[in-house]
């Protein structure tokens, strides 16, 4: 399966297959995966063929890896807040969560 297209909310495989991130927010505070500064058109990130049993690992508050073996991909996580809220964010993989961990803070 191919990345076919990549949004502000999900990558979306040519398969179906689905990324999509979710967080409960608290109040004041706005966490999310950057999706699309992760994989962006025109890289070889489009054009590997991944195998749909993806591998899913968090990098402590700065983001999270998926992909195969031989080709991880990471997309950094964000938490954009005016005081001190959650920086939790759920990642899931077609629905399914499989990562839950915590983003780079960045408070404005």
């Amino acid at each position: 399966m191919r990345i076919s297209e990549v949004t502000d909310d999900a990558i979306i495989f040519d398969n179906g297959n689905k990324i999509t991130f979710d967080h409960d927010q608290d109040c004041c505070e706005s966490n999310y995966a950057d999706f699309e500064s992760a994989v962006t058109p025109n890289t070889l990130n489009y054009d590997y063929d991944f195998s749909p049993e993806l591998l899913f690992g968090f990098v402590k508050e700065e983001g999270f890896l998926f992909g195969n073996p031989g080709h991880l991909i990471f997309v950094p996580c964000y938490s954009e807040q005016n005081g001190y809220y959650s920086i939790d964010i759920d990642i899931y993989y077609n629905g399914d969560q499989v990562l839950h961990g915590e983003c780079h803070e960045e408070v404005y």
